[in-house]
Order: structure tokens, then sequence, then C-alpha cells
């Protein structure tokens, strides 16, 4: 009764922030469903996801794949993307009961399930679509799948190696570092020493190349772009990368790196955040010293080793910027560490009835600030204030030609080029004549030409105006000098977040 009602609660909770506030749809959401629609509709295949940090380097494309099944079923709507990304996190917390119920025992199964399930930063992330979310998901079968190669049979790092080498399709960058995990288990639990090595190792190597497969052939026909990129790259040729620091420094800001993002995981809340790592240390220490169970020892070194070793190979090794996104997959390293501390205080048996009611309410509070919703609201990556400048557009068009030029700091306006395919080609309202970021620029989206017409600016237009901070080098004021020709009819404002002017010639 109470595993059902906490995946009803989080469901609903997720829900309820997507309706009230709408989801972002910003530049990349847009890319990644141009993609996806290419798969879908048009049943054009790739071999390569998103682009990655370094110049020349994409992601598989698994994301685009994942994305297209969602897009195929809703009609397009990009909400559905939301929805199966926030299927993925209900799911993360569902397998982490399941899978993990017989090592901790049903309650603790129940808290594991309940701390992922309502951390802020998972619901934060269960809001919008992004490649990374699927990274705690990955990092839980990883984890899964090592602590079974321990206690039952070597042969399931294969597995392990598979799924971490998944997480390229979800950001090259934490799958290098967390490609580390199942090689220290391999050597830490004397996993080599098994008499199905040979057979261990080739299926590891398998496993960890399969998902390369798309990029290996993408390589081949491409003249091997990647590997001469990534070569660049090292030799200094391609400076993709920006925020290098020395070691000093790099060290101190990793440390403030992750604990801001485990403070994410309690509202950004400085002093729940602090009390509770004095309880996690606490708890750790208790647990060591009062535990007898080898195979929860087994589980909890290898989150703990996980984690240090993740936060060393960060630190040391990479010496450029990382981003927050980098660390999704570090939450359920989080999550394991906590339960463990909370079993390592059991026997004080107010701590966990405490502890588990601040945690949740802490977590879903912030959600329902005024402050909070007024700025989601005038959000110009909100999708229902795009959704309402289009439906503006097309009210007033009275289905007469026009065309439609986008400003957004991004300069390239993926995420509408989407909606009006959606609305154009899935809705039946038509589409513009022309729609771009300005008339008469190359073309900058995969395959548009065939739903689109590639004509010249109509004489009525209609620019939408995204209000933000600019880009220094792309402002709106030298923009809309490329409209001077067009006399304004009329300008109205949406919700303080996106402008639509129409003019005439």
């Amino acid at each position: 009764m109470n595993f059902l009602l906490l995946i009803f609660a989080a469901i609903i909770f997720r829900v309820y922030l997507i309706l009230r506030d709408s989801v972002p749809f910003a530049y990349d959401m847009g890319r990644d469903l141009l993609w996806a629609k290419d798969i879908s509709y048009y049943h054009i295949p790739t071999l390569i996801g998103p682009a990655a940090s370094i110049w020349g380097i994409y992601f598989g494309p698994f994301w685009y794949y994942f994305l297209s099944i969602p897009l195929f079923l809703s009609g397009g709507n990009p909400l559905s993307a939301v929805y199966a990304t926030f299927a993925t996190i209900v799911s993360t917390g569902l397998l982490a009961y399941f899978l993990f119920k017989k090592y901790l025992t049903k309650q603790y199964a129940l808290i594991f399930l309940t701390i992922i399930l309502f951390s802020a930063a998972l619901i934060n992330i269960s809001t919008f679509a992004f490649h990374a979310n699927v990274l705690p998901l990955l990092t839980l079968v990883t984890v899964y799948l090592s602590f079974l190669s321990v206690v039952k049979n070597p042969l399931f790092l294969a597995a392990g190696f598979l799924s971490v080498s998944l997480m390229f399709h979800a950001d090259p960058a934490p799958a290098v570092v967390f490609t580390s995990v199942p090689v220290f288990i391999f050597l830490y639990f004397k996993l080599y020493k098994t008499k199905e090595l040979l057979k261990l190792i080739t299926l590891s190597v398998f496993g960890y190349i399969a998902p390369f497969a798309p990029q290996i052939f993408f390589e081949i026909r491409h003249n091997f772009l990647e590997t001469k990129s990534l070569v660049a790259y090292f030799q200094g040729k391609n400076p993709s990368l920006s925020g290098q620091l020395p070691l000093v420094p790099r060290i101190v800001s990793r440390l403030d790196l992750y604990f801001e993002f485990f403070k994410s995981g309690f509202a950004q809340n400085n002093f729940f955040a602090c009390l509770f790592l004095i309880i996690i240390i606490i708890g750790t220490f208790l647990f060591l010293k009062t535990n007898k169970d080898k195979k929860l020892s087994v589980l909890f070194k290898i989150n703990l080793y996980s984690f240090i070793l993740t936060f060393l190979i960060f630190t040391i090794f990479v010496t450029v910027e990382i981003k927050n996104w980098y660390l999704y997959g570090v939450t359920v390293l989080f999550a394991f560490l906590i339960v463990f501390a909370l079993y390592g205080v059991r026997s004080y048996k107010f701590v966990l009835p405490l502890f588990l009611t601040t945690y949740v309410f802490l977590n879903i509070l912030p959600f329902f600030k005024k402050e909070r919703i007024v700025i989601s609201r005038s959000d110009p990556a909100q999708l229902t204030n795009q959704l309402s400048a289009l439906n503006l557009i097309y009210s007033d068009s009275a289905n007469l030609p026009f065309s439609v030029y986008t400003f957004t700091p991004s300069i390239y306006d993926y995420n509408y080029q989407y909606l009006f395919w959606w609305q154009g080609i899935k809705l039946g309202r038509g589409q513009p004549e022309d729609f771009a970021y300005l008339p008469n620029v190359p073309d900058y989206v995969r395959n548009k030409g065939i739903y689109a017409k590639n004509t010249k600016p109509t004489d009525t237009i209609y620019l939408i105006i995204e209000k933000g901070k600019e880009n220094e080098f792309y402002t709106k004021e030298n923009w809309l000098k490329n409209f001077d020709r067009y006399r304004l009819i009329w300008e109205k404002n949406i919700g303080n977040a996106v402008i639509v002017q129409k003019r005439q010639k």
C-alpha cells in the first residue's frame, strides 16, 4: 500500500507541475525533436546523436530513437517527450525498489524509493526532456549489475560494461568517468580470479563496444571525422572546451560543485543540506560499525568507492569546466549512501520518520513558491508562451500567406522550427511560406525540404522576439534592422516573455 501510494504521489505531483507551469522547450529540445520526428514520421534513421561539447564529436543516437516513440504515439506533441523523460525517473525509483528489496529489506527499499522519487533535483529534471536525464536510470542499473557480479556471478560485469557504454548516448563526459566503475569492481573484488575469465573479458569488450556500432559506421562513412576531432582536441588544435583550472583551484571548484549538487537534492537549503550531511557521516560510521551482512557491505563499498572514484577522476583528470548535468547519475549514489546512513542509525527510532517527513516536505514546498511560478510563466523558453505566440499568428493570418522570423539569443530557433512543423503538418494548420531566424539564410534544419517550401519572404511577416539576456554578438537591435523595409502593424506582449510583431511592406 505504501509503495503504491508513493508511486501515485510522485506521478501526480510531476503531472501537476507540468500542467501548472508548462515545460521548458528550448533550443536543444527543439533540435532533438526535429531529429526524432525524422525517424518517427519520415523513416530517416541516424547514426549519431546530439553534438558534444568537443567540436566534431557526437553522442550515440539512442536518445533520438527513444524520443521518436512517444513522439509517434502522441502525434508529434512535444509534451510526450517530457512525459517519457519523467517516466524514466519514476522507473528509476521503481527499479531501485524491486532490484534491491531483497538486499536492503522492504522497509529500506521503500526509503530508497522515497529518496529517489522526492529528490528536488530529480523532480526538477522530470519536467523537461534532456539527454542527460536518463543518467540516473543507467547509473542504477550499472550499480546493480556490478553488485551481482560480486555476489552472484562475475559475468554480470559484462552487462555492467554495456550499461556504462549506453551512457555515451546520454552524455559522453560522465560516460568516460563512469567507465572506471566496472574496471575498478573487476580489480578491487578480484573478479579476474574467476574460472571464466576469458569469457568475462570477451563479453565485457563486446558489451562495451556494441552501443558504439552506429558511430563506428558513421566514422567509416565520414572519413573518421570524430576520431580526427578527438585527436585535434588532445593536440590542442580543437579549442572546444573552456574553463581550465590548475589542480588546487580545481579541487575547490569540484568540492563546491558536488556540494551544490548534493544540496539540490534538498531544495538548495543550506541548513538542512549541512544537517543531513552530518547525519549521513554519523550514520555511515555506525553502519560500518554494526553491519554484519556481507552482501550489504559489498553494496555499500560499490556505491562509496564509485562516488569517490568519479569525484577523483572529475577532479584530477578532467581539467576543464564540468556541467552540473554530468552529475545526474551521482544522485543515485547519494541516495544509496543516505539509505546506508539511515540503516546505521536504525536504533534511534525517531530519526527515520523525522528524516523522511522533513525530506519530502523540504523538497516539495519550494515548487509551490509564488516567485517560482511567476518566473516560470515569464520565461520565453516555456512551451505555453511559445504556443501562445503561434496561436496568435495563426488566428491573425486568416489563412493568408505569411512568413515568420524568430529572434532568440541562441540564434537557431529549433524550438519554433519544430512547433511550426507540428502545428502546420500534424495538426493541419498550414505552415508559413518561410520560417527561420532570418530571411534567406542557408538551411540549418535537417530534411526541412521534405515538408516545407523554400520560398522568399512574403509581404506580410510576423516577428517572434524572445525577451532575455542577449548574445553580445547577436543583438535584437541589429536583428530588427533586417526588417526595416516592413512597417509595423501591431505588437503584442505574451506573458512578458515573448513579443510578437506583425509587419507588412
